[in-house]
């Protein structure tokens, strides 16, 4: 936790310099609502109610802007009483299954309208993610950590409430590939609702 903490100052820090850039640019702070597919949906099934998202923009032209994301989204699951296998080896208890997620990318946004209060666009990052699961079952707790090379699709908008403040809505796919000790990509829908800051 507190490596996450430590790389989430850190992202503050970088956003914090890059504002004093002459172009136009933007800072957004979203909460975030998780839905796992893939392996991540297998081991936790429950959405993620509890995420936020650090976003900055500079604009490079009228209806392109560049920037960084990090984002931080906390699954959690209490999985009844059963029997469960790994390998050779099988244990019959309650398991408690947390996976925090959290990525690090470098983002391109492009404009569909600029010339309306309403704002479309679509956007794709490519950057790192890092995931941390555990497996709390009586005394026992498996861990994973590994660091995926990771992208994201994104689609969103965003609506002018005044010159210096819009309201934020974005949907992305964020996709982390295989990679350590998990022998499976790691997945997962963010849907964002925040404000942006003109800067």
């Amino acid at each position: 936790m507190k490596k996450i903490i430590a790389i989430l100052a850190f992202g503050l820090l970088v956003i914090s310099q890059n504002a004093y850039c002459q172009q136009p640019s933007y800072t957004s702070v979203q909460y975030s609502i998780g839905f796992g597919t893939g392996d991540l949906g297998d081991y936790i099934s429950a959405p993620s109610f509890r995420g936020a998202t650090i976003e900055y923009r500079k604009a490079i032209k009228d209806n392109l802007l560049v920037g960084v994301d990090l984002g931080w989204n906390v699954f959690y699951e209490k999985k009844d009483f059963a029997t469960y296998s790994s390998g050779a080896q099988s244990l019959s208890g309650i398991q408690y299954r947390t996976q925090n997620q959290l990525p690090m990318l470098v983002s391109v946004d492009y404009f569909l309208s600029t010339n309306s209060e309403f704002k479309p666009y679509i956007g794709l990052g490519i950057g790192t993610m890092y995931t941390e699961r555990s497996t709390d079952m009586g005394q026992w707790r498996l861990m994973e950590n590994p660091w995926h090379f990771a992208v994201k699709p994104e689609l969103g908008f965003l609506y002018e409430m005044s010159y210096s403040t819009s309201f934020k809505v974005s949907a992305k796919y964020i996709n982390g590939f295989k990679s350590g000790n998990l022998d499976a990509s790691q997945n997962y829908i963010s849907i964002n609702l925040g404000m942006a800051f003109n800067l």
